[in-house]
């Protein structure tokens, strides 16, 4: 009974650590401690998400072993520029497992979050897709900005590229800022993607914020109403059997008084 009811809390679990993720890692100073702070942080979430999308806290091993792959090319990837391998090539596969292993998260629980019944964990489940899609674009805009320094300007140093200004830990909370004001459509204007490939991501990133959370309240909505409409319409029908039950027990003692 205990692990039924730490399963079905799963949700709040992988919330707090992408909420941490998301908003506790970009605000820190980036030094040694800061990055032992992100990879961890990072890891928690990976894990989290492992468990989020089990089978009754059964974690898989493909889900672990894409988790794992996924937390020690992160905690590498600070230290990518004084490695011997090419930093551009690292980073690209770094955020593609990254970017392929929430991915994959989100859609779980999106299949699980848009049907059955509608409670507190669904729709903080809601809440962890939402971020999660935040996450990807971030992702996918580091992926961008890795392979083409110029696809983004900043507007407060137009002499200055994104890609070429930042390292690999500075430029996870930039664009991590980037996503989400994108993604909420906000738009401030101090970062502008320039390129044609950065442009395509950020028109898809605000379309699909806007879609999702368009989407996904008008399903809950509809799941609430059909399942407290089935609810009512079941205790209609307890009530209607009862009430027939007791009008053919009252006209049984009317036969037999009657016969009397």
């Amino acid at each position: 009974m205990h692990n039924s009811r730490l399963y079905n809390s799963r949700y709040f679990a992988l919330l707090a650590s992408i909420l941490g993720l998301t908003i506790l890692a970009p605000i820190v100073e980036h030094g040694f401690w800061a990055r032992m702070l992100l990879g961890s942080l990072m890891f928690v979430a990976l894990w989290t998400g492992c468990v989020a999308v089990s089978t009754k806290g059964n974690v898989t091993w493909k889900q672990m072993v894409l988790a794992t792959l996924a937390s020690f090319l992160w905690a590498v990837g600070f230290f990518a520029e004084s490695l011997p391998v090419n930093a551009v090539i690292f980073h690209y596969v770094t955020y593609t497992v990254l970017l392929c292993f929430f991915a994959n998260v989100g859609l779980l629980m999106l299949e699980d979050i848009l049907q059955g019944e509608v409670n507190l964990n669904r729709i903080c489940g809601g809440v962890c897709v939402f971020v999660l899609i935040g996450l990807c674009f971030s992702l996918l805009h580091m992926m961008v900005a890795a392979g083409d320094p110029q696809a983004y300007r900043d507007n407060f140093d137009k002499s200055s590229n994104l890609g070429d200004a930042l390292s690999h830990e500075y430029r996870y909370p930039i664009f991590i800022y980037f996503s989400f004001c994108t993604l909420s459509t906000v738009g401030y204007g101090d970062i502008v993607p320039v390129s044609r490939l950065a442009r395509s991501c950020a028109m898809m990133e605000a379309v699909t914020g806007q879609l999702y959370l368009a989407i996904l309240v008008a399903r809950l909505v509809g799941l609430h109403i059909a399942g407290t409409a089935a609810k009512r319409g079941l205790v209609v029908s307890l009530e209607t059997a009862e009430t027939e039950d007791n009008r053919r027990r009252l006209e049984e003692t009317l036969t037999k008084n009657s016969g009397i």
